[in-house]
């Protein structure tokens, strides 16, 4: 024949979440007041865990909280990256031609490789 499980002893934390819970409920009107102090004071004089579950049996559960939205970071689509490249080597290229030198590409491709890295810091 099997053994028997010893029975686990109740905590003070676990002895203050369901009065915690029994509280919320009275406070959204499930429990008279006079339920809330008799089911608190039976939750305070559990000596074992066993005995906390009967005094939330009839009252719903905890809903679950809801999930948090996962937030993405802002991103410039490649495509319009690209264009932008591709509108830079052609200005320069005409610039060169020219003769002028190729400062404002120089610039945006700096501030471009710039921005990427910084964005990737967070």
């Amino acid at each position: 024949m099997g053994e028997l499980q010893p029975r686990m002893r109740a905590g003070d934390a676990d002895r203050t979440k369901v009065v915690e819970t029994l509280g919320r409920h009275l406070g959204d009107g499930r429990l008279t007041v006079e339920e809330f102090d008799e089911r608190a004071a039976r939750a305070h004089a559990a000596v074992y865990l066993d005995q906390l579950p009967p005094l939330l049996a009839d009252l719903p559960g905890d809903p679950r909280p809801a999930p948090r939205p996962v937030r993405r970071p802002v991103r410039v689509p490649q495509v319009a990256l690209m264009v932008l490249l591709a509108l830079a080597l052609t200005w320069s290229v005409v610039a060169v031609a020219h003769g002028a030198p190729p400062i404002f590409a120089a610039l945006l491709l700096f501030l471009f490789l710039r921005h990427r890295r910084w964005s990737r810091r967070w």
